[in-house]
């Protein structure tokens, strides 16, 4: 077998990667620019479709999209000789384009596009030997699998899922929302929330939000019983599952929790422009009131609502919404 980084020269050593995981597999001269973080952008790119985004690949040392040195430890040297890949010149290679998908930390849409062009047996034929060579490659294994191949990597999904590890609930969330019906996947992720305590439940929410459905609204209801810390995690899973203001009356009426986690959904629903401080997929999806009533109705209610919960929370989250809505409706 040749070094993972060079493709040239036989193995020499073997460097330990993060615990768990395969180690690197060598040559003694990528050894030395690897542990110094002066790879080659090609060098860089060539383990980070085998290994992901593990310590010597992270982000603080390498530009992803380049595969540019951003801290090395000794000179880079050669650097036009092993150059990053351009996407127009593998787009047509499918071991290479999907290589080009796995070492991007959020995979481009053009990507997608450009991997569902080919048969999606071959691309989930690929995507196997990646995992099965290297299980640290798995988390951008299984949102390709479901973003290309969608129900074709059904089978392949749940037999992964089901040989999880701990702690994989998030990876495996999109991917099972992608390739599974509706309803299984639903039961299957719900589920699997609700067998752990109060903290994971609350911690794990996320893997919801791929739904964008209205019947996680009705499973938060279900489960607030369970809810004593409300991050505003809950909040922005109800703002993207088709929250309406009808729903926000309802919870507002219900109290705590389910009146904070309005609060906060409406925040999200309400809020305009650039939408600082929000995750890059928040201000993809951009959520919003699906039957918005209008600043007056919203901002009478709210001010109701502060008549028996006022404390400095809802009165911030109250002022913050009142301002978001005039500025929509305006």
């Amino acid at each position: 077998m040749k070094c993972e980084i060079c493709n040239l020269k036989d193995i020499e050593v073997e460097e330990l990667a993060d615990e768990g995981q395969n180690p690197y597999r060598l040559c003694w001269a990528c050894r030395d620019r690897l542990v110094n973080k002066a790879l080659r952008p090609l060098e860089f790119f060539n383990l980070a479709a085998i290994h992901g985004h593990g310590y010597y690949l992270q982000d603080d040392f390498y530009d992803y999209n380049s595969g540019e040195a951003t801290q090395p430890g000794i000179e880079v040297i050669d650097v036009e000789i092993f150059p990053f890949p351009v996407f127009d010149q593998i787009k047509n290679d499918l071991n290479r384009l999907i290589d080009y998908s796995l070492v991007q930390y959020f995979t481009e849409d053009f990507v997608i596009t450009e991997l569902q062009k080919f048969d999606k047996t071959e691309v989930l034929k690929r995507l196997k030997e990646k995992v099965k060579y290297n299980r640290a490659i798995n988390y951008k294994a299984y949102e390709i699998a479901g973003k290309v191949a969608g129900s074709t990597a059904c089978d392949w999904i749940q037999n992964e899922w089901a040989n999880r590890q701990e702690n994989e609930l998030q990876i495996f969330a999109e991917p099972i929302v992608k390739c599974l019906d509706f309803q299984e996947a639903f039961e299957l992720l719900t589920t699997e929330l609700e067998k752990g305590d109060n903290k994971y439940l609350s911690e794990n929410i996320s893997a919801l939000l791929y739904f964008q459905h209205e019947q996680t609204l009705d499973w938060i209801e279900n489960v607030s019983n369970r809810i004593s810390n409300v991050s505003s995690d809950w909040g922005q899973l109800a703002a993207c599952s088709a929250f309406t203001w009808e729903r926000a009356n309802k919870w507002l009426a219900a109290g705590r929790p389910l009146s904070l986690i309005a609060l906060d959904s409406l925040i999200y629903c309400t809020t305009v422009g650039e939408r600082l401080n929000q995750s890059l997929w928040l201000r993809k999806i951009n959520p919003g009131l699906i039957d918005d009533p209008g600043s007056e109705i919203i901002a009478n209610r709210l001010r109701e609502y502060l008549l028996f919960d006022s404390v400095p929370r809802t009165k911030a989250a109250v002022e913050t919404i009142i301002k978001n809505a005039v500025e929509t409706n305006t």
